[in-house]
């Protein structure tokens, strides 16, 4: 197998130079570095990253449920406030 890769870039380099064998060399490693580092690091990454935003989301869904709660709950309170300042005032008149 590495006799037959040889002689395919001895063709290589005599039919386009040896400059051109070197960058194709060169651009099928850049091709293998890059294909090792989305593997390695850009794959896990994004998907810690989604969990993180699916974490995030239901989060923020229940804070905001909690502050429907809280909104009702002072709404109730005010209108509570309310009735005891008419009759406070309904005894002072």
């Amino acid at each position: 197998m590495s006799s037959e890769l040889i002689e395919i870039g001895i063709r290589a380099a005599r039919e386009f130079g040896f400059p051109c064998l070197v960058l194709a060399v060169l651009l099928w490693l850049l091709r293998e570095a890059a294909h090792a580092l989305h593997r390695t690091v850009l794959v896990p990454v994004v998907d810690a990253h989604s969990s993180f935003l699916r974490q995030t989301t239901a989060t923020l869904e229940g804070l905001g449920r909690t502050q429907e709660q809280q909104a009702d709950t002072l709404q109730e309170l005010a209108a509570g406030q309310r009735e005891i300042h008419a009759l406070v005032a309904g005894r002072k008149g």
